[in-house]
Formats: structure tokens, sequence, C-alpha cells
């Protein structure tokens, strides 16, 4: 896993990274940006790689409620003056009507179908969920009887929503941006424990990290780079996948598999170069689609050796 430092130009560099392992240069991004700490970071690094030409489109998105009144409609008037600074496209969502309890819910639910316009007109959904979040979801779902494999709720690219920042703390995030002074609104439900959530946020969250410093990172880190979590992998030494699993796919979903798939089989981080897995990937599709059902071999770091032959993707040592 690349690590870098914590400070903006880290945030910055670790997107562009996800941005390549991810074979994302080409692709248009919707950016989820509400004006908090987050998604306000998230929308100045990526206006500003957008600026160097590390992708293809840019525009962002806000959800206006309106539950909270006046400092709702504060926090739009907030991001449309950030994106019109930026001179980036600006789309805010309204619900037709008040939302009805139970309000996180239906107020996910209205973000998800939001996010599902921007996937239907060929974006790609770019979130600033964080390691914290991650944490706090993870022990949700363990405390109400989730078991281990299905604890984990985010993955850095499902093919639809890239989320850069999955291990980096909130505390890193809102840290960079005091050294560089950018602004940011803080949503005033955030720090009310009228929700579970915010409840693990407030009050679980700051006695684990006090008791096991970095406790959030290290709780994310477990989940994410563990394929088994994030990329439906059935166990850890999974060595043969049914080439038929790749016919729904697209390339980015095929190469988000493969890259699971060796993560596992290389402990935890893949080595395989950005081009290889392309490679890889072509050969798949070609195969699954019926175009070239010839027998492929791939050599790869460490002694391995990937074959396609049979319906089936394997991987092993060399004979």
């Amino acid at each position: 896993m690349a690590t870098y430092s914590n400070n903006f130009e880290g945030l910055w560099a670790l997107a562009a990274h996800k941005i390549g392992e991810f074979s994302l240069e080409n692709h248009r991004f919707a950016l989820g940006v509400s004006g908090g700490a987050d998604s306000i970071a998230l929308f100045h690094v990526f206006s500003s790689l957008f600026k160097k030409n590390k992708f293809y489109d840019l525009v962002v998105f806000h959800v206006n409620f309106g539950l909270r009144g006046a400092e709702s409609d504060d926090d739009e008037g907030f991001v449309r003056s950030e994106c019109a600074k930026a001179s980036v496209a600006c789309h805010v969502f309204k619900p037709a009507e008040r939302i009805q309890p139970p309000i996180q819910q239906s107020a996910r639910d209205f973000r998800l179908s939001v996010q599902e316009q921007f996937n239907s007109q060929g974006y790609k959904v770019v979130l600033a969920h964080n390691a914290d979040d991650v944490a706090e979801t993870i022990l949700m779902r363990l405390a109400r009887g989730a078991s281990l494999e299905n604890a984990a709720g985010m993955s850095y690219f499902d093919g639809k929503v890239l989320r850069p920042w999955l291990d980096v703390p909130r505390e890193t995030i809102r840290n960079s941006l005091e050294e560089t002074g950018i602004l940011w609104r803080d949503d005033s439900s955030n720090f009310k424990d009228i929700y579970v959530r915010n409840k693990i946020r407030l009050e679980v969250m700051p006695i684990l990290k006090d008791l096991f410093p970095g406790a959030a990172t290290r709780i994310a880190r477990s989940f994410i780079t563990n394929p088994k979590n994030r990329q439906n992998i059935k166990s850890s030494d999974e060595s043969v996948i049914a080439l038929s699993e790749f016919v729904t796919m697209t390339k980015d979903l095929v190469e988000s598999r493969l890259h699971a798939f060796f993560t596992v089989h290389y402990d935890g981080r893949s080595p395989i170069p950005r081009q290889i897995i392309g490679q890889i990937s072509a050969a798949i599709l070609a195969n699954a689609y019926g175009q070239d059902r010839e027998p492929r071999r791939f050599d790869l770091p460490q002694g391995k050796v990937l074959r396609l032959i049979g319906g089936q993707l394997t991987i092993g040592p060399r004979n």
C-alpha cells in the first residue's frame, strides 16, 4: 500500500495514486460535496488534479435536504461559491418532498438515487469517506451481529464509486485543510447524539483512539486491504475463478477484481503492474465473450503464473 505524508500534498498524491491504480485517467468524475471538511478537501484535491489533466472531466453534486433550514441553504451556497471559484459545474439536488423517518435511511436512499443518475450518464462518483467512517461502520455492524466477512461496507473502487481516502484518518484531513487555510462548514447535526453513528463517533471512537492511537486506520486497513471483504472473494486461498463470472463486468470491474485477486495471493499487496492487469483483463473478456478461447499464460512475480484455460482463471507456482 502506498503511503504519503500527512499533509495536503499527501492527500493529493494518494488520490492521484488511486486514479492510476484503477485506470481511471480517461473517466468523468462526479464529486459528492456537502461542504464539510472531508468533501471540501476532496473538492480542492480533485479540482487540482483535473487542472493537471489527471482525468477527463469533473462535476460536483450537492444534496440539500433542507433539514436544518437556513444552515442547509448556507451549505448549498458555500458549495456553489467554491465551485464557481474553481470553474467547476455544480449540480444541486433537493427532494421533492421533505424526507420522512427513518431520516438517515431516507437520506441515504435519496443520495444513492442521485449517484445512480450520474453513473447512468457515464460518471464515476467520488466520495470522501475516510478511515473513521469505515471504523464506525464496522463497529456498528459487528455490534449488531454481522460476521467479520459481512462487516465491511466500503471499498476503494467498486466500478461505480471511488473512495480514495478510506485509510486516511479524519483528523489528518482536517489538519491538512487548516495547514493550507482552506475553509469548510460543519454540519451541526453531526454533533448531536441522536443517531447511533453519532454516538459511536462522539463517545466510542474517542475512547478507542485514546486506548489505541491509530485505531481507526488499523481497523479500516484490516478490512479494506482484505479483498475477501470488498470484492466478494469466497476464501483467502482462492486460486480459481470461473471466467463466466466476468461476463457481466465492465473492464474497470474486471481490473478491480483482478487487483483484489492478486492482493490475496501476494499477502495484502499486489505487485502486478497496471499494464499487465490491463492485458490480462482484455484476455479475460475476449475469452468470456467467446472472441478468443485460446489458452493464455501470464508469468507473474515471485515465481507465480496465471493461466486462462478451460473456462477458468487459475494462479499457482510455475512448473
